[in-house]
């Protein structure tokens, strides 16, 4: 038994995702950038709301029109997204002016409830274009913009009245203009086969992983809002650390993002068990941690939700997605919250054993999201297939690893191609457009399945078979 976890958790450690910043694609920019500025956009309207009605928060009540509008994307047909998602970036552009004028009373909460119901459908409509028009790399940029933000907003803008003008004014008509102007950069050209059902992808498992993310996220902010528990400069610095935690984890050191994803879960605990001890030193030690958790967690969450969708190449997924943050805005959040206030314990003990509860439920599907989201290579770089040159050496090699069942992948078969033709690990990784060490980690795993020890072993095993 030891030594079985010992092996799981040593391949767990071992997975990679192939990113690297050189496969970011500049000419696609807006689309990059369509679903970050999606949520900035929407996060930038209710900030200074606060009223309260039939016992929630203006904040809660916002996430009812929001789910709402993800809820419209779950029937939406295909070709009709991206004319919706312009319409609607009118839409919210033209609500822009009646914010400002309107004072803080029921009128001005009725429009900023029709904004997050637009903003809603925005965001689930870009959500489409961040799942299938981007590759990893990408998406992990577009995420880290977005908690780039958060962390502006803790450390600078709450802390600089100043700011906070600029951004109910001037600057939040900036943000909208260019979102609108980015909404019409974009185009959508590829079409998804709406009767693939998905399966052996595993975005049904890692979306349904989304809730209890959100769960997570639902406790701890809880206590943010309502208890006042964490502090915000310290916990701003840890949604600025959250970025450069996840590039050099996944992008220079190219580790799993069931990893980070890990570690999300371990920080969260973290920083929630330090916040129980409420004292000046904790406060600032907890905010901090937990801002890099939920940093780390918010970006992981959804470039492994939007990876999955992308790998099943299925509409069907795409619109449980939609489902699922319906649910989570439209209920989970409503639910929870009325729970929480007719708690009459301390609700830092109720919110840590929540959050332990689910770790632990997560920490023990580690070898399930380990078999149903690596079961095939995510990558970002080209396969040989796409290069005409090596077409016939790959069929070969693609049948002599049916022929024998050898298990190869598809990135260990293009690997094991271009070996047998004499070509460097160097110059596969450049063609592929993958890392020196991704290319190391494979051909590794490929020598094991073959039982050699080196190149001069494959060349005399298999050179003979590929022309």
């Amino acid at each position: 038994m030891p030594f079985l976890l010992k092996t799981t958790i040593t391949n767990f450690l071992k997975l990679r995702d192939e990113l690297s910043l050189r496969n970011i694609r500049k000419e696609i920019l807006p689309l990059i950038l369509i679903f970050p500025l999606s949520v900035i956009v929407g996060d930038l309207r209710y900030f200074d709301l606060k009223i309260e009605m039939w016992g929630l928060q203006s904040f809660e009540l916002m996430l009812y029109p929001l789910g709402l509008g993800w809820l419209v994307l779950a029937f939406i047909p295909q070709k009709m997204i991206l004319p919706l998602l312009r319409t609607a970036a009118v839409c919210s552009a033209l609500l822009l002016p009646f914010q400002f004028i309107l004072t803080e009373d029921l009128g001005r909460l009725a429009v900023f409830m029709a904004f997050q119901f637009i903003n809603g459908i925005c965001a689930a409509s870009a959500f489409f274009l961040f799942c299938f028009r981007l590759n990893n790399v990408e998406r992990l940029f577009g995420m880290s913009l977005i908690i780039f933000y958060y962390g502006f907003w803790y450390t600078i803008w709450r802390t600089f009245p100043i700011v906070q003008d600029i951004g109910k004014t001037w600057g939040g008509a900036l943000a909208v203009a260019v979102y609108v102007a980015v909404v019409f950069l974009c185009h959508q050209k590829e079409h998804i086969d709406s009767t693939e059902d998905g399966k052996g992808a595993g975005a049904g498992f890692v979306i349904t992983l989304h809730m209890v993310y959100y769960t997570i996220m639902c406790t701890i902010n809880y206590l943010e809002w309502m208890e006042h528990s964490v502090a915000s400069m310290p916990f701003g610095i840890g949604q600025f650390a959250a970025i450069l935690f996840i590039l050099l984890i996944q992008v220079r050191i190219n580790q799993s993002a069931l990893y980070i994803w890990l570690m999300y879960l371990v920080l969260s605990l973290l920083g929630l068990g330090i916040l129980i001890y409420n004292s000046q030193i904790t406060s600032i030690l907890g905010s901090l941690i937990y801002g890099l958790g939920d940093g780390v967690g918010y970006i992981i969450i959804y470039y492994l939700c939007a990876g999955a969708i992308k790998k099943s190449k299925s509409l069907k997924m795409y619109r449980f997605a939609c489902l699922v943050l319906f649910i989570e805005y439209c209920l989970i959040s409503g639910v929870y919250s009325q729970i929480l206030n007719f708690y009459d314990g301390s609700n830092h003990y109720l919110a840590f054993g929540v959050v332990l509860v689910l770790c632990s439920v997560c920490l023990l599907f580690i070898p399930v999201m380990q078999k149903r989201l690596y079961n095939a290579d995510w990558t970002d770089g080209i396969h040989l297939q796409e290069i005409p040159e090596y077409a016939q050496p790959l069929a070969e090699t693609e049948t002599f690893n049916a022929r024998d069942d050898l298990g190869l992948t598809g990135r260990e078969q293009d690997i094991l191609a271009m070996l047998l033709k004499g070509i460097s690990p160097k110059e596969i990784g450049y063609t592929l457009k993958v890392s020196y060490h991704t290319v190391g980690f494979h051909r590794k795993n490929l020598y094991r399945k073959l039982g050699i020890q080196s190149i001069h072993e494959l060349i005399t095993k298999y050179g003979s078979e590929v022309s």
